[in-house]
Parts: C-alpha cells; structure tokens; sequence
C-alpha cells in the first residue's frame, strides 16, 4: 500500500533533491505479532465480531486493517514510543532529514492480496518500502513511500 509521511523541520523546508537512485532503494523491516496483538487491536477499533476477537473462533482472523500498524510495533512484544524506531528508519530510508523533529503519519492506503497468518504462535513477517517521492512544504515535507508485506515464505500479503 502507498504511505504518505509528514516531516516537520525546524523553520526550514526540507530539500525535495532525490535523485532516480533514491526512488528504487528497498528498505526492508522485519515485523512480528501473535494472537494477543491481533485480538488487541481488533478490541481497540471496536471490533465485536468474534471471527476478530475471540481465537477459538472457527474462522479466527485478523483484522482487515491490522496490517496498518505493523510498523509501528516493529518486532516488540512491549509499548514503544510513536514514531517507533522501525518506522523512523523506513520513513526515512535513502534520505537525509536534517532538522527533523516530527513525524507525521499521515496517510495509509491498504490493498490485501491475501489474509495475514493467525495461527497460534508469534508471525514474522518482512516489511519492503521503496522511496516514490518528496514534495516540500512550508514547514518541512511530505514523503510518499509503498511498502509490501510478505510473509516467511516470500508470498505477498
């Protein structure tokens, strides 16, 4: 799905140079969940459906839309604090932010091939992001990265 990021300098737009090289870079993250995340989240939007929240539903499954916060865990099992270390390094992947003091995660398009793994255990899963460009902005810019979701395997998610 397609990603736009907002960056917030200090007093200054950031520099929109990035060159052809930057735009196909794949930066990749690893990204982990079991059960209890997806139960979590599926409770935290308001999810009653017991296909979602309930793991000895027949037809458990995560979410539709869990996937959205897979980067922002990471591979912690713990609370980490937002933007989390593995987004900062995707969102700014093949560029240099000088005086970046915030991220904003400002848009998220989501587009499912298939159903993420919700068998018993811990899922890792590889995050793929790749650069497609940066507009500036008054006050910084927006960065506009796809990413891909693949599972152990390598089969698109």
């Amino acid at each position: 799905g397609a990603t736009s990021t907002e960056v917030l300098t200090q007093g200054q737009a950031m520099p929109a140079s990035s060159d052809s090289s930057s735009t196909s870079e794949v930066a990749s993250a690893t990204v982990s969940y079991n059960r209890r995340d997806l139960i979590v989240y599926a409770l935290g939007v308001g999810c009653t459906d017991l296909r979602h929240v309930y793991e000895g539903a027949d037809d458990f499954a995560a979410f539709p839309l869990f996937p959205a916060v897979l980067l922002h865990k990471g591979t912690s099992f713990d609370v980490v604090d937002f933007p989390s270390p593995t987004l900062l390094r995707l969102a700014s992947s093949g560029l240099a932010l000088p005086g970046a003091r915030a991220l904003l995660d400002a848009e998220r398009y989501i587009e499912r091939v298939r159903d993420v793994p919700s068998a018993e255990g811990a899922h890792t899963l590889t995050y793929q992001s790749r650069l497609l460009g940066v507009v500036p902005k008054r006050n910084g810019a927006l960065i506009h990265t796809a990413g891909e979701l693949f599972d152990g395997g390598g089969a698109l998610l």
